[in-house]
């Protein structure tokens, strides 16, 4: 391969490289379907309904799937929004009402969260 080629496809390349670099941030990159059901509470089986629902862009890599980590922080704003117009919630330290307060919580521990379960009643 000539030396003039070559630097043009490694050009290319970082080129390539800066582009993506700017198009995506944190938020974009994608999380495993056991970090997804940790982050909403959910069971693999109800991740997997909002998965059939469309409600969460993912990618399968063999076996495997993969959610997009920035569906997954507005799907738990509007699971917590519906929580709180329903008055199912009894006593909460964080509810998230943004994308933005989900990634900061999504980046540090969670309090704990607490339901009110109606088949106890």
């Amino acid at each position: 391969m000539e030396e003039s080629l070559f630097k043009k496809m490694m050009s290319r390349l970082l080129l390539d490289e800066e582009i993506l670099q700017s198009r995506f941030n944190e938020k974009d990159y994608w999380i495993t379907a056991k970090d997804a059901c940790e982050y909403l509470n959910v069971s693999k089986a109800m991740l997997y309904a909002y998965r059939r629902a469309n409600m969460l862009s993912y990618c399968k890599i063999g076996e495997a799937y993969r959610y997009k980590r920035a569906d997954v922080y507005k799907l738990k704003a509007q699971m917590d929004q519906e929580l709180i117009e329903s008055g199912n919630v009894l006593k909460c330290d964080m509810v998230i009402h943004t994308e933005e307060e989900a990634i900061k919580a999504f980046e540090k521990d969670l309090p704990e969260v607490h339901f009110r379960d109606d088949s106890t009643i």
